[in-house]
């Protein structure tokens, strides 16, 4: 069900939270020890003070819980970065770690910045404060009381069950056919878009949300739609006007009427729950495809909510015909990528310092993980798999310019014609070797790139 996991795991915060004002009260008036008092604005540093380190002090000593689950702590998503050092980190602590070694782009509380690590954090603390896994906590505290019987916290768990476990597709341009996907075991992103379940689990999920019912309390209802962050841009709402972000829950308005809502992708699965509270109106979609199930659900949703509304003809928008000229847009942008990335071109490029084999080797990022570039077979460019990430895909590199190229990030059967292309660079050292190399892969940077060090063992002399 991927991200549609985030309301979970802030559902599961607030039972903790809630957990401790008991005991708080209970150990007031029983006059002992005052317990550790848990809030929204308990820093998730005095939590987990070991693993969550990030780049600068104040920003790790002040980012609370309520900033990781509301996606405004300064540190943008690097969703390239998973599972570049090979198969993604064993436990949700060894992937917290790794947030030391990922760059912040914004201060503190300025600016939302969707992050799924951030949830996985919050999953760390939920599980360091409980003593049990967050599935397990879920398991007691929500599933079972919800009578959510079909879902599960990992791959191992749905498929040790008598249920059947949906096959993931995804379309192959090339074949012009679905081919399967194998089920994503996302166990570094614990937190953030873990869970497996079912529309009709989904509909006891949805009831509960919308008629602020048990397990959770009044105020843990209150607290997780509350807006705490404006979403100043996002290409993939198609709602009109401001959008805000909850506790795992986006909030908008359409035609006066407040939609609380959260959808996720993941690679074979696409997923979108929904909810009117004043309407006592809701849904829960999903499908096994990648990306073209979350389409076919806008398309169909918008629809449903045109409906509900009672929204007149002439005020209806062709929902498909918006999103296919979106990625139109985008198909337009990447087939002319050189020419906008690069405008400043000289009208000879100038020749890149060493020959292209000397470009080629092992390079790493202690956030990133390893990138290792070969000599295409043509011998003029470089390419490298990263096909071990939850994002795999192989980077193709074009010379431009001197140390400047052109990365074409083509994703793991995705269709050409919507493969990103960034900018690239190499940095020769004082010894007239290759040191490093850049590549721009989060877009949050501004261009700034990530730069992979040459390891020394492979450097040539």
């Amino acid at each position: 069900m991927a991200s549609t996991t985030k309301a979970f795991t802030a559902a599961a915060m607030s039972l903790v939270i809630d957990d401790s004002k008991n005991h708080f009260r209970e150990h007031c008036s029983r006059k002992v020890k005052q317990a550790p008092h848990i809030h929204w604005s308990t820093p998730l540093a005095s939590i987990i003070p070991d693993d969550f380190v990030l780049e600068d002090e104040y920003t790790t000593a002040h980012i609370t819980i309520e900033d990781a689950l509301s996606h405004r702590t300064g540190i943008p998503d690097h969703i390239r970065h998973y599972g570049g050092t090979g198969p993604s980190p064993r436990s949700i602590k060894d992937a917290v770690r790794i947030l030391r070694h990922l760059p912040a782009t914004a201060e503190l509380r300025t600016k939302y910045m969707y992050n799924n690590l951030l949830y996985t954090a919050v999953s760390h603390a939920i599980e360091v404060l409980t003593g049990e896994n967050l599935g397990v906590f879920l398991l007691h505290r929500v599933w079972t009381p919800l009578h959510m019987t079909s879902t599960y916290w990992t791959r191992d768990d749905a498929q040790a069950c008598d249920n059947i476990l949906a096959q993931g597709y995804v379309w192959n341009t090339n074949k012009s056919e679905y081919i399967p996907e194998p089920c994503p075991d996302i166990i570094g992103g614990s937190g953030a878009g873990a869970m497996i379940s079912s529309v009709v689990d989904y509909a006891r999920w949805i009831q509960c949300m919308m008629t602020r019912s048990g397990p959770l309390s009044e105020n843990a209802h209150g607290a997780l739609i509350q807006p705490r962050t404006i979403i100043a841009e996002d290409p993939t709402n198609l709602f009109p006007g401001t959008h805000l972000y909850a506790l795992g829950w986006t909030r908008d308005t359409y035609h006066g009427e407040d939609i609380i809502w959260h959808d996720g992708s993941v690679a074979g699965y696409g997923s979108t729950m929904m909810y009117l509270p004043r309407r006592q109106w809701g849904l829960a979609m999903a499908g096994n495809t990648t990306l073209t199930s979350n389409i076919v659900q806008v398309v169909l949703y918008m629809h449903l909510l045109d409906e509900v509304l009672g929204t007149p003809s002439h005020d209806r928008v062709d929902w498909q015909q918006q999103i296919s000229g979106r990625i139109a847009i985008w198909r337009e942008k990447q087939a002319h990528a050189k020419d906008l990335l690069y405008s400043g071109l000289p009208a000879v490029p100038i020749r890149p310092a060493l020959g292209v084999q000397e470009y080629a080797g092992l390079y790493e990022h202690p956030g990133y993980g390893k990138l290792e570039l070969r000599v295409d077979i043509g011998g003029l460019g470089l390419i490298a798999d990263r096909l071990t990430c939850e994002v795999p895909m192989v980077i193709a590199m074009e010379h431009i310019s001197g140390e400047f190229w052109l990365a074409t990030l083509r994703e793991k059967n995705q269709d050409p014609r919507d493969h990103e292309r960034v900018r690239a660079e190499f940095r020769i050292g004082v010894d007239g070797l290759v040191s490093e190399v850049g590549i721009d892969f989060e877009a949050e940077m501004n261009g700034e790139k990530i730069w992979f060090q040459r390891k020394e063992s492979d450097m040539s002399f």
